[in-house]
């Protein structure tokens, strides 16, 4: 009975603590921090999880000893890096002081690098984060998922390249078939003429 208690009295704590943290700690769990001189630098995403083909944004959370740092968007470039190409974004400052945002339409699955460069008041920053990982959007479509656009795409070009084989191949059937005329016609021509 007294281990049973424990466990209630254990579980109702730890239900406070999530509904107290909970929210922040999911935050902070999906998100990747660094330290830049006296800067700390959050990079996430807005909506998470970023699912491809849907409209997102990476948020840039900076601060100086917890105190939000404004105006940086003049000083500080972002680039999204994905597979050896480059997307430049601006930095938009939002209604949360020390909070940038950097829209993206991310098209393909996987990792990508959010490249923060150009200085915060004295300090040089050249740092590259990578937030949540981006996902197909057939992991959260129901009741049935939509076939992915990149092997559609894969799929209209590998049947671009078989009808292209087929009509060389029938071309070359025509060809063939025209000449099979054409000696069969001088056969019998030259036939009738040595009979």
């Amino acid at each position: 009975m007294k281990n049973r208690k424990h466990g209630m009295l254990w579980f109702v704590l730890v239900g406070l603590v999530w509904i107290t943290f909970g929210q922040k700690v999911g935050l902070v769990l999906a998100h990747t921090r660094v330290e830049v001189g006296p800067y700390a630098i959050v990079v996430g995403w807005l909506v998470e999880p970023p699912v491809v083909g849907e409209r997102n944004a990476v948020t840039i959370e900076i601060h100086e000893d917890d105190v939000p740092v404004t105006g940086v968007e003049a000083t500080l470039d972002a680039e999204f890096i994905y597979g050896g190409q480059v997307f430049r974004a601006n930095l938009n400052p939002t209604e949360t002081p020390g909070l940038y945002t950097a829209e993206i339409f991310p098209t393909v699955r996987g990792q990508y690098t959010v490249r923060l460069f150009g200085s915060i008041g004295d300090v040089e920053i050249d740092e590259a984060l990578e937030p949540e990982e981006v996902f197909p959007a057939s992991r959260i479509q129901f009741p049935e998922a939509q076939p992915d656009p990149r092997q559609l795409q894969l799929q209209i070009t590998m049947l671009e390249a078989e009808v292209q084989l087929a009509r060389t191949l029938a071309l070359v059937g025509l060809v063939a078939g025209v000449v099979g005329l054409l000696v069969s016609a001088a056969v019998i021509i030259l036939g009738r003429r040595s009979a």
